[in-house]
């Protein structure tokens, strides 16, 4: 592919920094490579003439470079407007990149700048698939992209890995990426089964463990307790999914306990502390936790309940399952 059949310009809509970066250097070695870089940044104080003067001139060996504008979801409606006249041509010498990095609403989508989406490039951009809109890692795109991720480094999951892999990993995909590097180390004749889990760090501020010996205990307050609902209430709705992944973590570290499972890979001190909890609830109740977290799941993006309701009737259902053991069920 010849430069001349690149995109005349790109548009690159995502909140996450990292995504942007893979998908930029996606483009150019679509094209190649060879493309020298200048960055501009739109909420720079100085923000202005170099980044004109960057689109109109020529390097002095005519090198094909692109023009990358960072952060520029802040940029009144004269810069788009301005913005017109430099992207109304093909310049095979220049590739302008503009990024929009603004959050990303789950419902109504990204929120564009005033006056950009009545200009005529972001029409043509969007018939010519020059504009790429993301909204980063979500529950929704994680698994698509842990199967990209896997398949390019000839990886496969063991059954039921994929699921649970994405419940875990954080919703940012500098952090996932280095979660996932651990994992690429531990796969065994290219296989990463639920034992690997073990290595992935997530939500370390939460001890679901200590969450869960206060419902054991019959409490309704105290600091692991506020710090759960404190976090769901100042959080966005990715929060009860991430607790959904650490209270499964728990369950299968207490099941693999229970059975004297090999591919348990804590330390002897976790052994000591969660066997107890793991046989008194024994297989039927350990079961059951799968079962109240894919109700929780189930119910939250079917509309049903909102992640607080959602996560309230939850520890409403584990209360009851602790309680059932005391009262010898």
């Amino acid at each position: 592919m010849t430069h001349t059949q690149r995109p005349g310009f790109s548009i690159l809509v995502c909140p996450d920094q990292e995504m942007l970066r893979r998908r930029l250097e996606r483009l150019t070695s679509l094209e190649g490579g060879g493309f020298a870089r200048q960055v501009f940044w739109g909420d720079a104080d100085d923000f202005g003439p170099a980044f004109w003067q960057a689109l109109a001139t020529v390097s002095l060996f005519a090198e094909p470079k692109t023009v990358v504008l960072r952060r520029a979801e802040g940029l009144p409606g004269e810069f788009w407007e301005k913005l017109a006249r430099p992207l109304a041509g093909f310049n095979e010498h220049v590739w302008p990149v503009i990024c929009l990095e603004g959050a990303h609403d789950p419902k109504k989508g990204p929120s564009l700048p005033k006056g950009l989406a009545e200009r005529p490039y972001w029409k043509v951009g969007l018939q010519k698939g020059w504009v790429w809109q993301s909204p980063g890692l979500t529950p929704d795109t994680m698994l698509p992209m842990l199967k990209d991720w896997a398949q390019a480094r000839r990886l496969r999951f063991a059954q039921g890995v994929p699921g649970e892999l994405a419940r875990m990993l954080p919703l940012n995909m500098t952090a996932a990426a280095r979660e996932l590097e651990k994992l690429e180390l531990c796969a065994e004749q290219g296989e990463i089964r639920a034992g690997h889990l073990a290595v992935v760090s997530f939500h370390e501020e939460l001890d679901m463990f200590a969450f869960l010996k206060a419902i054991e205990a019959g409490q309704e307050h105290g600091e692991v307790w506020d710090k759960v609902f404190k976090q769901q209430l100042s959080a966005d709705d990715a929060f009860v999914f991430q607790f959904l992944a650490v209270l499964l973590r728990e369950a299968r570290q207490m099941w693999q306990l229970l059975h004297e499972d090999s591919e348990f890979a804590g330390h002897p001190y976790v052994r000591k502390i969660k066997a107890p909890m793991a046989q008194q609830l024994g297989r039927a109740r350990l079961a059951r936790l799968w079962d109240l977290a894919m109700t929780a799941e189930a119910a939250i993006k079917s509309g049903r309940r909102s992640p607080d309701q959602a996560l309230e009737a939850l520890v409403a259902d584990l209360y009851a399952l602790f309680s059932r053991g005391k009262a010898g069920y």
